[in-house]
């Protein structure tokens, strides 16, 4: 099979797989994981277009060319070009806006060779990023991808990271196959393969130093691109009719982006939605796994499906409060979420769970346990969402918590390793 037929076959089978029935998708959830792993595997290649490199190429006017502080390789976990722009995505273009050169590996993307994204960041589908010599490689713990062989290689030729950004757990990671394979990545890691282990949660960090010791451990928590969310030009952009009338039809929104995902707790947002008939609630973002039937089916509830990441802040400027409805177990204890960072950087209220661990840290986020808790918590967030001593003090917590402050910290993290 040459290569633009291998493109084809993996486009195909993803249309194909998204015009399958909810349910049914959902049953297919970790099939799905194994089929878009093999198809990754297959070496997929385009044709070199004008502006990408070769591997020598790149070597020569790149790599070779300046001094910068780190070679940082991700190694591949999801496409640079996806909807839902997440922490992989972030850490490469804040690392890069500090002096490291990124190369973000990608198996799809459309990409042969090497293509400039940002400041010092590139794509890259290419053997030869394998050879590159004292490079930082980091592997996710989440990625469709890696295998703790590739990291025992990967640790030969550099310094090797372990990013445990997530519980590992079914609903987020596919069937029993993907789920053997990265609890064996992260034990690789945990028994020493990774030179470092840099969690994103509290609950994920203090499991990791309990097995590597506090000398090889770091917390970096999510973050947030402030400027993103505080762009002036954002309210140009067009928002859709269905989205605007319904929020002229409601006199407060109560709004959601991200993963419409088996994590979100169905069951109390349909009786938060029932009770508070006259408050709008907006979800925002990808059907991850068949979830967006258990959506409630009401007037006064909407689903917007996926939204550009380029687009987001228009749409939620006209929240007057945020959502983060993740249901109660592991997942919402060990998450660090994105969007509770972009929230404040929006400066809106913030409502979620009482097992949220990361978000219930902040004293200004509202917690509730059950809907009842929820429904007095939404109404208190709304009752607030206009106190600008209390806007300020997200306005603050957001520059507190931004992608450039996070990756400061990692690079920090990576030098100390090298000076030893």
């Amino acid at each position: 099979m040459n290569n633009r037929s291998q493109i084809s076959l993996h486009s195909l089978a993803r249309r194909c797989f998204w015009l399958l029935p909810a349910p049914l998708r959902n049953r297919l959830h970790g099939a799905r994981h194994a089929i878009v792993r093999w198809l990754r595997s297959r070496n997929v290649r385009a044709a070199l277009k004008p502006g990408d490199l070769t591997g020598p190429e790149f070597r020569d006017v790149v790599l070779n060319a300046a001094e910068r502080r780190l070679v940082i390789i991700f190694e591949a976990n999801v496409d640079w070009g996806i909807t839902l722009f997440q922490r992989p995505h972030h850490m490469a273009l804040a690392l890069g806006r500090l002096n490291c050169l990124v190369i973000f590996q990608t198996t799809g993307d459309d990409v042969l060779g090497f293509r400039q994204v940002a400041e010092n960041v590139w794509i890259a589908n290419d053997s030869t990023v394998s050879s590159i010599p004292n490079a930082v490689r980091c592997f996710y713990s989440t990625s469709l991808l890696a295998t703790s062989d590739a990291m025992r290689a990967a640790s030969k030729q550099g310094r090797v990271v372990y990013e445990y950004i997530d519980h590992i757990d079914a609903s987020i990671s596919g069937g029993k196959g993907a789920i053997r394979r990265l609890q064996d990545l992260k034990t690789a890691a945990f028994e020493g393969v990774a030179d470092v282990v840099v969690s994103s949660a509290a609950a994920l960090h203090k499991e990791a130093v309990a097995e590597r010791g506090d000398v090889s451990c770091i917390c970096v928590p999510n973050g947030v691109d402030v400027a993103h969310y505080r762009d002036s030009q954002q309210p140009s952009v067009a928002l859709p009719a269905s989205f605007t009338d319904f929020r002229a039809r409601h006199k407060h929104i109560v709004g959601y982006f991200g993963a419409i995902a088996p994590w979100l707790w169905y069951e109390a947002i349909e009786q938060v939605s029932a009770k508070m008939v006259d408050v709008g609630f907006v979800f925002i973002g990808p059907d991850y796994s068949g979830c967006v039937p258990l959506l409630p089916r009401r007037g006064n509830v909407l689903y917007l499906g996926a939204v550009n990441y380029v687009d987001l802040p228009a749409y939620a400027r006209l929240f007057d409060a945020c959502f983060i409805p993740f249901k109660p177990g592991d997942v919402a204890r060990s998450t660090s979420p994105l969007k509770l960072y972009e929230y404040f950087a929006l400066e809106k209220p913030v409502v979620v769970t009482t097992d949220m661990n990361e978000c219930t840290a902040y004293p200004e986020v509202f917690a509730g346990s059950n809907a009842a808790e929820l429904i007095a918590v939404i109404d208190q967030a709304l009752a607030t969402c206009d106190d600008q001593g209390y806007r300020a003090r997200l306005r603050a917590l957001a520059d507190q918590n931004s992608w450039n402050v996070r990756a400061s910290s990692y690079v920090a993290m990576l030098e100390n390793l090298d000076s030893k």
